[in-house]
This record gives structure tokens, sequence and C-alpha cells, in this order.
């Protein structure tokens, strides 16, 4: 089974599309996302049907949450808010309706793996540091967790509770971390909208079952054409700089 793992795509169906193109070459069996559908970018009606259209098992990020109106945007950014109540105001019922509907991680998805938006702790929670990993991977009720939340593509791996570094090798076009044996890990595809590791690209991991392994990819997309239809909406200037930075 190969698993096409997805997160944060942000309302930018530019990336999310060059994922999916790059993702079917790879070849995937089925579609896990990690949540924050929304927020940020241009395209949220777009990316919600091309999401719903993937047959993904999805949990709800916290951008979804606020633009379902489930909770206001007091915790965001002025940025992020500026730019959430205009998804909002650019999403039908419907839409808002669908991102209320989403489950909240953890969320199984096997005996094996369970999703989470920010963490296990809780979903607006981030995993940047060894001591987050530490604490989640204690927490953990499946070998493997995937996150998102932090735009940051990342592997933790722990063995008889020990914080380890995962085994990773280079592929021409993937980078590969081993995930056979007894280890646990914690796994953030990183973002497919709104890349913050400072490469630009989108962001997405496929989970090789049967080969034991994940293999990150990063894939170029039209940028330029996302921040035109940002500049268009009146989207703020510093999240449409941001993309072509990857911060």
């Amino acid at each position: 089974m190969r698993f096409f793992i997805l997160s944060d795509i942000h309302s930018n169906i530019e990336a999310l599309e060059a994922c999916i193109r790059r993702a079917k070459l790879a070849g995937y069996d089925a579609v896990l996302c990690c949540g924050d559908i929304v927020g940020y970018g241009p395209n949220p009606i777009e990316v919600v049907d091309e999401v719903r259209a993937l047959d993904a098992m999805i949990i709800r990020g916290n951008h979804d949450r606020v633009a379902a109106s489930q909770e206001d945007a007091s915790e965001f950014n002025p940025h992020a808010r500026r730019a959430i109540y205009w998804t909002r105001s650019a999403l039908p019922d419907s839409y808002r309706n669908y991102l209320a509907s989403l489950p909240v991680g953890p969320l199984s998805v096997d005996k094996d793996a369970q999703l989470v938006h920010g963490a296990i702790t809780h979903e607006d929670d981030y995993i940047f540091t060894t001591a987050d990993a530490s604490e989640n991977l204690r927490l953990a009720t499946r070998r493997f967790t995937f996150f998102g939340h932090s735009h940051f593509p990342a592997a933790y791996a722990s063995s008889a509770g020990v914080l380890v570094t995962p085994t990773s090798y280079e592929f021409d076009e993937f980078t590969a971390v081993r995930c056979d044996g007894d280890q646990w890990f914690l796994i953030n595809p990183g973002s497919v909208g709104q890349p913050r590791d400072g490469d630009s690209r989108a962001s997405f991991v496929i989970w090789d079952q049967e080969r034991g392994r994940m293999e990150f990819y990063r894939v170029e997309y039209l940028i330029g054409q996302t921040q035109e239809k940002m500049r268009t909406a009146n989207l703020p200037a510093y999240l449409i700089d941001r993309l072509e930075h990857g911060r």
C-alpha cells in the first residue's frame, strides 16, 4: 500500500495540482491529509473540491476550524486574520459546513497509523524540537503519526522509548526515510501551499508500506500565478511575498 500524504494546502490550487501530478507519476493507492486545506491562499473553493475528489482521509486544521466559524481568529496574527476573514467571505455555506464536519485528530488510519494536525498533545501545538517530538512519541498509540501545522518536512523516530535519528538516503527524485523495523515515527510531510523551510517548492510524502520507507518529494509550481491571484483578491502582501522565499 502506498499513501499520498498532504498537509497545509492553504488554498493554493497551483501547488496542490502540481503535487497531485507528481504523486500520480510516483503511484499511490490512498490519500491522507493532516488539515489546513484553506487559509492564506486565493482558491479555497477549488482546493476543497480537489481534495474531496481525491477521496482523502482528512482531519481539520486550525485554519479550517476558523474558516468554518467554529472559532474566532483572535489567536491569528494580523496577516492570517485578514486572510481567514477573506476566506470565510469567499466560501459558500456548503463549503463552510464541510470544513465544520471534518474530524478532529488524532484520527486512526489503521492499526499502524494516525493523523493529527499540530501534535498529539493538541491540534494547535507545534512539533519543532526534539523535546516536542519526545513528548508526543510517548503519547503515540500507533507506530506512525503524521502531523502538519509547522510547514516543515520532518521525521522523528524512537526506539524502545529513546529518540533516535532515522536512517535516510537519497534517490534522484526524492529523499527516503527508512521506517521498517520496530521504531516509532512522527512524520511531517511539509506544506503543499506555503512551505516555510527555505524551499519554495511544494512538499508531500508517499509512505510505501511494503518497502518500509517514507518518500519526501519537492515539486515546482507556478508561484507567480498564485501570487497574482492573491494580489487580485487584495490578500496581504506579506503572504504573497513569502511564497517565493519559502518562509
